[in-house]
């Protein structure tokens, strides 16, 4: 079942408004429609590293959404270039078409997936799995817009799967060359969709209609509150509508890319910024940490992948239109971590040995 959400927030979520606690977990991300093109930017943010590749998956690969009884399946229709955690994940027997979690496919739909502790996926049912280890992958090959990939979602069901012994929350945004853009998440078993340019901006907990119910009570939104500093899901969900709310006029594509690399360098975390102090059922631990590994930006319209490993002092990027995605050009791989890499990888990327 599809919930599409609307401007009217449940009552317990506005009271929830003054209750909810910090969430560990952190990420965000912000897109920009600009004279210029649209574009969009990430963080990734965790407790330790993921050890994150870059793939290219060509068109015409077979793909299963889940181990489960019901699986959806299907053949992509569209190459794309994603990140990928499974150097993390395979020690947990995942393949290499799991745990892609940002990317962009050759018609210009970028996907972002990011920690949702209050997610509660639906039980199995009738209707056909998709792990969300393969969600955006299934999002990507499929789709070429953001409307279809709001269609597309009506006939899957995103199932839970454990990672190193824990399910893990997740919720989606997407957008593309038009602007067009859409979070999905999973609540109490339902999918719920916020639909439209305006849902620019995405964080972690709370779920996306408190940040919308909290926006207002900020300048630069209605309100008298100060723009936060924190660094839990709340705080930087005002922080990054703030600063992408008066990102100046960019003169061209790449001054486009930095302004919107210096919003999202607003909220990214810094190694060993604490989240919380121990509790006594901690006991002595240290408070939790969950710094910033890698940035993204994306040029929808030109199809540019621009990343940053944030323990090297460069940006490499990927240009979709020097790369054969042709069916059986089989998949391929590049290490971004790499500090001798910089600039335009395209050709970096090599066969993945099997």
């Amino acid at each position: 079942m599809i919930k599409t959400a609307t401007n009217k927030v449940p009552l317990i979520i506005t009271l929830l408004l003054f209750s909810w606690p910090s969430i560990l977990y952190a990420c965000s991300r912000v897109t920009w429609n600009t004279e210029q093109g649209v574009f969009a930017a990430r963080s990734m943010d965790w407790g330790h590293s993921f050890e994150d590749i870059l793939f290219i998956n060509p068109r015409g690969m077979k793909m299963v959404g889940e181990d489960g009884h019901n699986p959806a399946k299907w053949t992509s229709k569209y190459g794309s270039v994603v990140q990928s955690i499974i150097p993390y994940a395979r020690q947990y027997g995942f393949s290499n078409n799991d745990g892609a979690t940002d990317g962009i496919n050759e018609k210009g739909l970028t996907a972002h997936i990011l920690y949702l502790g209050a997610t509660r996926y639906a039980k199995p049912n009738n209707t056909p799995g998709v792990s969300y280890m393969r969600w955006l992958r299934f999002i990507l090959d499929n789709h070429a817009t953001v409307a279809d990939a709001v269609i597309g979602m009506k006939n899957i069901r995103i199932s839970p799967v454990k990672v190193g012994g824990e399910v893990l929350g997740a919720h989606m945004t997407i957008e593309d060359p038009s602007g067009d853009s859409a979070i999905f998440e999973i609540i109490d078993g339902k999918l719920v969709v916020h639909h439209g340019k305006k849902f620019s901006v995405m964080t972690n907990d709370p779920p996306y209609g408190w940040q919308l119910q909290n926006l207002p009570f900020y300048q630069g939104f209605g309100g008298l509150k100060s723009v936060p500093g924190g660094i839990d899901g709340a705080d930087r969900f005002v922080r990054l509508s703030y600063y992408q709310h008066n990102l100046p006029k960019p003169a061209n594509a790449i001054q486009a890319v930095s302004y919107l690399l210096s919003a999202i360098r607003t909220v990214a975390v810094p190694f060993g910024a604490p989240y919380s102090r121990p509790s006594q059922e901690e006991g002595t631990k240290e408070p939790a940490t969950y710094p910033t590994w890698w940035l993204s930006v994306i040029d929808l319209n030109r199809r540019i992948y621009y990343f940053n490993w944030v323990k090297n002092p460069n940006i490499v990027w990927i240009d979709l239109h020097g790369i054969d995605f042709s069916k059986g050009t089989g998949k391929r791989v590049a290490d971004p971590k790499n500090p001798k890499l910089v600039g335009d990888i395209t050709d970096v990327f090599k066969p993945l040995k099997k």
